[in-house]
């Protein structure tokens, strides 16, 4: 009897592993072509050389849309479109801000503007400055006490958290509210530690949300200068600082998101969204922020169309504009499909950087997730170690009003905010297996949603 259950046991692994066979194989040669591939990378280093600092309304973002509008032309795409929108932008000429010594002596420290901050005097603004650690500091200090000074927001990410994800999550109200907060208390300016999990001289910029009628001048700097301007505060609490923006806003520009696809062979109507948005702050090539995310999207064509894979219903790969300031080109993308009368199938979007694969996340119903789920055992042998419920991207996210099933590709989170939003995203910090195997999971995924459904 013992013998007998054995060999039942024996046979139901081996005809299951038999009845998985064939997308094992086949996934095997999605995984063989990413990896030999050196498209992806030679894509992302004409892109970040070609057109650093891509923030929309720049020069820059319109090379970026027309290089990989070619490509995706000369890949042979069914559809290739321009999708355009209008939005306002803002744009940043030059920056500094000084510690102000005695004997005319300054100190520079590496800043850069964040975004929408107000124009200084061209001379600056010269004041003593306030160190806080965060926005509820503000209200026991008053108006009294930061009236005409500069605000130093100065509380670092915690490197208690795992995910550095939650740590950025925990610090970044101090960038995207804080100027504006101390604004309300009469500030003549802010200042923000770079939100980073790094020590060195790279200072990480970002949006800062001001209501349209109160807005000061607003900097972000670097780590190490934080510790150095905060040092001098212990020395002197009356310690003065210069800081200098030029800015300007730029009312209403004309732009586009990046839209391809293979059309569906079955079902060309339910199509299968992956994509990144395409520009990136001024300071920064954006090769992981999200440079390696529009070229692994525009990789997995590559793919189905290399391999020959006769797609059941259409993939479309969406390069958004917008995302860092606004994040106009996701909601105008779901307007414009949700006016189409067209719901999209599925959307997975690529944004956190080429690193190691960890899994997916997924914002649906639970019968999605589920499903999305049964995928993992064929894509584990690659580095996924989960499918689960999560958040689905930040420019998929206007079309869950539609109903569409989101996605995010989710990577190693541990590297990432050291080079976030900043001139320490370049090509170099890209590792090439990294990327590639990312654009295996990602077309794997895909592949499986399309073979087999979410239903």
């Amino acid at each position: 009897m013992k013998k007998t259950l054995t060999l039942l046991a024996f046979l139901s692994l081996l005809l299951n592993g038999f009845s998985q066979n064939p997308d094992s194989v086949f996934i095997k040669t999605i995984f063989d072509n990413a990896l030999t591939s050196r498209v992806a990378y030679h894509n992302l280093e004409i892109l970040t050389n070609i057109a650093p600092g891509r923030l929309v309304g720049s020069e820059e973002s319109i090379v970026a849309l027309k290089f990989l509008e070619k490509y995706f032309k000369d890949l042979g795409a069914d559809t290739v479109y321009l999708q355009e929108f209008k939005t306002h932008s803002w744009a940043c000429d030059s920056s500094s801000v000084s510690i102000l010594k005695k004997k005319s002596r300054e100190i520079h420290l590496t800043c850069d503007a964040l975004g929408t901050s107000l124009s200084t005097p061209p001379s600056g603004i010269e004041a003593e400055v306030i160190e806080v650690q965060g926005l509820a500091d503000l209200e026991k200090l008053g108006t009294e006490k930061i009236a005409g000074k500069i605000v130093f927001f100065n509380r670092p990410m915690k490197d208690t958290f795992i995910n550095t994800f939650a740590a950025y999550g925990d610090a970044v109200d101090q960038r995207a509210h804080g100027p504006a907060e101390a604004a309300k208390y009469g500030a003549a300016g802010a200042i923000v530690r770079s939100v980073t999990t790094s020590l060195d001289d790279y200072p990480h910029t970002g949006s800062s949300r001001f209501p349209e009628d109160v807005r000061i001048p607003a900097l972000a700097i670097s780590t190490i200068a934080a510790n150095l301007l905060s040092q001098e505060l212990k020395d002197n609490p009356k310690t003065k600082i210069r800081i200098f923006v030029k800015s300007h806003d730029l009312p209403e520009v004309t732009t586009y998101n990046l839209v391809a696809e293979i059309r569906g062979k079955v079902k060309p109507d339910e199509a299968i969204i992956v994509g990144g948005h395409i520009d990136s702050w001024f300071n920064s090539p954006g090769a992981h922020d999200d440079g390696a995310g529009c070229v692994m999207s525009c990789d997995v064509l590559r793919i189905f169309k290399e391999l020959n894979i006769q797609n059941i219903r259409t993939i479309r790969a969406v390069m958004f504009m917008d995302e860092e300031m606004f994040q106009a080109g996701g909601k105008a993308y779901a307007d414009f499909v949700g006016q189409s009368g067209k719901r999209p199938y599925l959307a997975l979007e690529v944004d956190e950087g080429a690193f190691t694969p960890e899994g997916f996340s997924v914002d649906a119903p639970d019968s999605v997730v589920n499903k999305l789920h049964a995928f993992k055992s064929l894509l584990e042998p690659y580095g996924i170690k989960y499918i689960r419920k999560g958040g689905g991207g930040v420019d998929i996210y206007p079309l869950k009003n539609l109903g569409v099933p989101l996605v995010a590709y989710v990577t190693d989170p541990q590297r990432y905010f050291d080079m976030h939003h900043s001139g320490n995203d370049t090509f170099d910090k890209i590792n090439y297996r990294e990327l590639n195997l990312g654009t295996g999971c990602v077309t794997t995924l895909i592949y499986l949603i399309d073979k087999y459904g979410v239903e």
